[in-house]
């Protein structure tokens, strides 16, 4: 399923009160449709789109009904830690802006959009739909991620306005905190998840390249442009993950590594041809 190819979203009852959580369900398909239909019984909850709800009037009894399911859920906070702070606390203590989008039957340019428009966020995917980020104060932000004419990495706000360009629906809520016990582990199998999502989708590029190498019909031109795709690829991967090193505290530099190996190999390949 590409992230384009997601149910739509209910804009309905969207406002989060200082009452409420935002709750977004991690695990498998058979279990989050029985979670769903348990949640939706229920006064006060809304259902934004598959996996993602509102709950106003949040108590333990809601929690009873998702203990079988992993899930993560946000309550509203003024507090905007600065990097510092953040490098002394757990992702729970962080502040984010949270995004859920969706398509009308995207087209395939739409969902190749989306899929290349993540990959230049400073966000993570917490399920098809929905991105998490990292809110920063605003000096930090413009010295991290750049200015706004000079962005290094695309932010929530302009990735909801992005969306909205190219046809989609989004929602975006901001300065949230987590509330759930196990939200600090969860965020970081999310980042993992989202980096190693991103590169595995440039290995298998360079796995098929490697493949072409071997067919004797495929002009040496051809080959060589190609691989310079995968190059560029890669360092736009690269930028990101270097900087959300700042951003989510987290080492990248091992999958890099490995998808960095690759690429050497492949050129090294494709030099040896013209021997």
């Amino acid at each position: 399923m590409t992230e384009a190819s997601v149910d739509g979203i209910n804009p309905v009852e969207s406002q989060l009160r200082s009452d409420s959580r935002i709750l977004v369900i991690i695990g498998s398909p058979e279990g989050l449709k029985a979670v769903s239909k348990r949640l939706s019984s229920l006064e006060g909850v809304t259902r934004i789109r598959r996996g993602l709800f509102i709950v106003q009037h949040y108590s333990e009894s809601h929690d009873g009904l998702i203990q079988t399911q992993p899930s993560v859920s946000f309550a509203k906070t003024r507090e905007i830690l600065t990097v510092r702070e953040r490098q002394r606390n757990a992702y729970s203590d962080w502040t984010y802006s949270l995004v859920s989008f969706s398509y009308n039957n995207p087209t395939s340019q739409q969902k190749k959009y989306v899929e290349r428009l993540i990959r230049k966020t400073s966000g993570i995917r917490l399920r098809p739909g929905v991105i998490l980020f990292p809110l920063l104060r605003s000096k930090e932000r413009r010295r991290i991620i750049g200015s706004e004419d000079e962005k290094k990495l695309i932010d929530s706000t302009e990735f909801v306005k992005l969306i909205q360009v190219n046809g989609g629906s989004a929602l975006r809520w901001s300065r949230l905190r987590i509330t759930s016990h196990d939200g600090d582990t969860f965020i970081k199998q999310a980042v993992q998840l989202t980096c190693f999502r991103d590169l595995r989708a440039l290995e298998e590029r360079i796995k098929t390249l490697r493949e072409r190498l071997k067919d004797s019909d495929v002009p040496l031109g051809q080959l060589k442009k190609n691989y310079s795709l995968l190059a560029r690829g890669f360092k736009e991967l690269k930028t990101k993950w270097m900087l959300a090193r700042k951003l989510w505290l987290y080492d990248f530099e091992k999958p890099l590594k490995r998808t960095y190996n690759m690429l050497v190999n492949t050129r090294r390949a494709i030099a040896s041809m013209e021997m």
